[in-house]
Order: structure tokens, then sequence, then C-alpha cells
């Protein structure tokens, strides 16, 4: 009779216990806490896989919790392992969202260097360019395209002092291949009348 007792005050105990779980709430707030720092860290724009790992497992691990609420036997066992995936992977975006835009500014860099210097050769090549009947409309059209392309770096290099390292690397890398590309253009043409110049030698018939 006294074990039979023991017995069913260990059920009700066990029972009391399992109906009364509570959320695990230092849980919530520790992957909380790493959700916010990848959102801080703009996670979501610079590592967005990442974060949307972290986020789907804080949203399944919230959705677990809700569900456990609405039970009489109550388990987060489920919704803690949820929460500390989230934990994890909410500081994993954070460590990639700095890696990945630290890289991105020294790209940015790079690529602003290398339009300012295709610029530069293209307007050198445009001030000995000779001008001539037929060349004077093409070479005022590729004066106003020089100077949209340094308007257009102008746009990168504020993109880069907002952070914005996507749309400076983006804008940078347009300014370099077109500029290039009138560099290229003018150099060909220069060859072209240099060679229209040289007179060709025939050889004289025995």
């Amino acid at each position: 009779m006294k074990r039979f007792t023991l017995l069913t005050i260990a059920a009700v105990a066990l029972f009391v216990a399992v109906g009364c779980a509570k959320p695990p709430q230092e849980d919530i707030s520790a992957a909380q806490a790493e959700m916010d720092k990848a959102r801080q860290a703009q996670a979501e724009n610079w590592a967005p896989t990442e974060y949307r790992a972290a986020d789907e497992a804080m949203n399944a691990a919230q959705a677990e919790i809700k569900a456990q609420d609405e039970k009489w036997f109550k388990n987060y066992d489920k919704a803690k392992e949820l929460l500390a995936k989230a934990k994890e992977d909410g500081a994993k975006a954070s460590e990639a969202a700095a890696a990945n835009k630290e890289q991105a500014k020294k790209d940015a860099e790079a690529a602003m260097t290398a339009a300012d210097t295709a610029l530069q050769s293209a307007e050198a090549a445009l001030k000995v360019a000779p001008v001539t009947k037929d060349s004077k409309a093409d070479l005022e059209l590729f004066k106003n395209d020089l100077a949209t392309l340094h308007s257009t770096l102008d746009g990168a290099k504020s993109s880069f002092g907002s952070e914005d390292y996507k749309k400076a690397l983006e804008s940078a890398n347009s300014v370099k291949d077109q500029a290039t590309s009138i560099a290229t253009q003018l150099e060909a043409a220069k060859q072209k009348r240099a060679a229209a110049k040289t007179p060709s030698h025939t050889p004289k018939k025995k």
C-alpha cells in the first residue's frame, strides 16, 4: 500500500511537472540576441543564405513553442533544439555578413581605381585624336560620353561612401568598360589614319 502511494505521488508529480512546463525563455532570449546581431550586421543583404537559415530556424522554434503552449502536456525539447540552431545560424550569418561586406568594399575600391584609370586613358587618347571634317562629330560625342562617365563614377563614389558597395562596384565596372571601349575605338581610328597616310611602295617592273 505504501509503495502504491509513493508511485501515485510520483505519477502526480510528473503529471504536474509536465503539465506546468514553461517555455525556455533563456534559450529564446539567447537566440533572439543572435538574430538581432545578424540584422544589425545587415546579414539579410550581405549573407542572405546564412540569414535565411537562421530566420527559418527561429520561426520554426516560435511555431513549436506556440504549439506546445496550447497542449496540456507540454514538451519544449524540440523548441530548444530549434532555438539552438537559430542561435548558431544567427552567429554564422553575422560573421559571413561582416566578411562579405569587407570583400565587397575592397572589390568596389579596386573597381573605382580601374575606372578612373580607364577614364584618364580615354581622355588622353581623345586629346591627341586629330580633328577632321569626318571625325569632328564623333569626337564631340566621345567627349560628351566621357563627361557622363565622370558623373557616373562620382555616383559610384557616393554609393561607396554610403556603404552601398554593390552599387558602387556595378557603376564603376560600367564606367571602366565604356571608357576602355572609347579608348580602343580612338586608337583603332588613329592607326587607320596612320595606315592611310603611309605611301604604299609598289616594286618597279624590270
